[in-house]
């Protein structure tokens, strides 16, 4: 059954309509590259589209093909009409049809140089409630002996703090850009009082000097799903470099589903990042893996958390 369209699902059918999206899979079912090609838009833009319209029964995958759901047009000609004329305006939703057919972001992106932490200085309280259960439930799987702990993009430090709360044999660098830790980081740390235990490391993660096998946990908390593959790859390789022997990088993100039609929510955030980042994406249990391989990282596990979603564990032993 098709699910009543939300602000962002209603404008997500309109540009299904207007790229031809239903005209297309009535001809006959296609991969995402097919469609792309037949809809002549963008294979970056149709993606989270599709994934979307699965989520709320428009289409259907099977086997990474989609099909046109069978109560597509008894949808179109007794609800939709309805649906579309109640639908509010949805602010930089209505620059969605653009994104989807160049591939490209629809303003300055977020959380990357040209930002400079600005958007995320903003939403980051919410987030540490959010994210410091699971945080502190990823401890018991980590070593126990005293650990030298790595950061980066690190925001509020709700992933590092998770485990330095817990154990007094923790040292942390926190590295992000400076607007940031100085308005964000040194606030959460001091909040925990642990202020002694944190060096705040100003940069940018890709760019930012970093200590050669140095240190034994890495955090790569809600980073990488704004990166997209060749960023993410090059940041894990990194992250490989700085890792001391039988070190770990925790990978914390949202996950998309199989099948993606399983998670709505993933889904927007997945077209969040087409329409918000440069190459942002949610990744899958399998892409996720695929990129630890790519970076060279030999022993992958997943952990299960206070949190939705399992979280990656990436070890240099293989």
């Amino acid at each position: 059954m098709i699910s009543s369209l939300d602000p962002v699902g209603c404008k997500a059918f309109e540009v299904a309509l207007a790229i031809d999206l239903f005209q297309e899979l009535d001809k006959a079912p296609g991969t995402i590259v097919e469609l792309a090609q037949r809809c002549r838009v963008s294979t970056r833009g149709l993606r989270p589209l599709l994934f979307l319209l699965a989520s709320v029964g428009c289409v259907k995958e099977q086997a990474d093909t989609f099909h046109p759901s069978p109560e597509l047009n008894r949808f179109l000609s007794e609800r939709w009409p309805d649906q579309k004329s109640q639908a509010p305006q949805a602010g930089d939703w209505e620059n969605l049809e653009k994104a989807v057919r160049t591939g490209r972001c629809v303003r300055p992106p977020i959380e990357g140089a040209q930002d400079g932490g600005e958007f995320f200085s903003g939403v980051v309280e919410t987030l540490f409630g959010l994210h410091f259960g699971l945080a502190k439930s990823l401890a018991h799987a980590l070593p126990s002996h005293p650990l030298k702990v790595l950061d980066l993009g690190a925001g509020s430090a709700v992933w590092s703090l998770g485990l330095a709360v817990q154990r007094d044999d923790i040292e942390v660098v926190a590295v992000d850009h400076q607007r940031v830790l100085e308005s964000v980081t040194r606030k959460f740390v001091a909040k925990n009082q642990m202020e002694e235990r944190y060096v705040l490391r100003p940069g940018d993660y890709h760019e930012v000097e970093l200590e050669r096998e140095h240190y034994d946990v890495i955090y790569l908390g809600h980073v990488i799903h704004s990166e997209g593959w060749e960023a993410s790859t090059s940041l894990l390789k990194r992250c490989k470099e700085a890792l001391a022997p039988q070190g770990t990088v925790v990978i914390a993100e949202w996950v998309g589903s199989t099948p993606r039609a399983d998670d709505y929510h993933a889904n927007l955030f997945d077209l969040n990042m087409l329409m918000f980042t440069e190459h942002g994406l949610v990744f899958d249990v399998s892409e996720m893996e695929e990129l630890a391989s790519r970076a060279g990282f030999g022993r992958l596990r997943w952990v299960k958390g206070a949190g939705k979603y399992p979280v990656l564990f990436a070890s240099t032993d293989s």
